[in-house]
């Protein structure tokens, strides 16, 4: 009796441990988005809401492509990400949230609004003053 006790408890341990290590990250609450330091904006930050985007079971890796799931998430504007000027090219901080590509938050804000989701596209939607 004892030893089907310790063998059941000891299951629903690791089915615990197992439980929590797939639950995922926290997201974090709302953030400003900006420009990296080194590039002028010539539009106001955006206010951009993680919880409204949990709400909607948006997958973090559909904005986070570059993210392997383990290691902490890295601000699109970090080096290496979309930290390059102009409007063209896959680096650059502006096409990163107004690309055409359903992973950039104007595409996919486009993408849903087409399948009647209410979502913004217009610029002074997001850059709100």
């Amino acid at each position: 009796m004892q030893r089907s006790l310790t063998i059941t408890l000891t299951l629903l341990a690791v089915l615990l441990a197992a439980s929590l290590s797939f639950a995922g990250p926290t997201a974090p609450g709302d953030l400003l988005l900006a420009p990296p330091a080194a590039l002028k904006a010539s539009k106001p930050s955006v206010a951009f809401s993680h919880a409204g985007h949990a709400k909607a079971e948006v997958d973090c890796r559909t904005c986070h492509h570059a993210w392997d799931g383990k290691e902490g998430v890295r601000s699109c504007a970090a080096a290496g990400c979309h930290d390059l000027p102009g409007k063209q090219g896959e680096r650059t901080f502006y096409a990163a949230f107004h690309a055409k590509a359903d992973r950039s938050c104007l595409g996919c804000h486009k993408t849903v609004k087409a399948k009647g989701v209410s979502a913004p596209v217009g610029c002074k939607e997001c850059h709100a003053k």
